[in-house]
């Protein structure tokens, strides 16, 4: 948590019944661990386990692991957008210009045929 950032004060944990197999004990127990960390507003619900304790810690694992991935996803596009921004402002290779211009002339001359005669 604390490479992250994320401070144990930030966390906002409820509970409620779980539902699924587990029997009389998820039926009457609040099990169902949601945890919301309210500066990234990222929430995280697990009702995997029979065991509140065992679900607030999957709870958290999985909060962290959702903010690393949401925060390398958000560097990943701003370095594409740098990237992006590079390549807009570079200038063309010299081949690929003459190249072009050279298909330019090509599309002039071809379409300069086409023109009537008797003008």
């Amino acid at each position: 948590m604390r490479r992250l950032g994320v401070r144990e004060a930030d966390l906002e944990e409820s509970f409620a019944r779980s539902s699924g197999p587990g029997g009389q004990h998820v039926n009457k127990v609040s099990t169902a661990v949601t945890l919301v960390h309210p500066p990234t507003g990222v929430a995280v619900t697990v009702q995997d386990s029979r065991s509140q304790a065992v679900n607030r810690r999957l709870a958290r694992e999985r909060l962290l692991d959702e903010i690393e991935r949401r925060r390398r996803t958000l560097a990943q596009a701003r370095r594409a957008q740098a990237a992006l921004e590079r390549r807009r402002h570079s200038p063309r290779p010299r081949g690929l210009k003459e190249r072009i211009l050279e298909s330019k002339r090509r599309r002039s001359s071809s379409k300069k045929l086409r023109s009537r005669v008797d003008d």
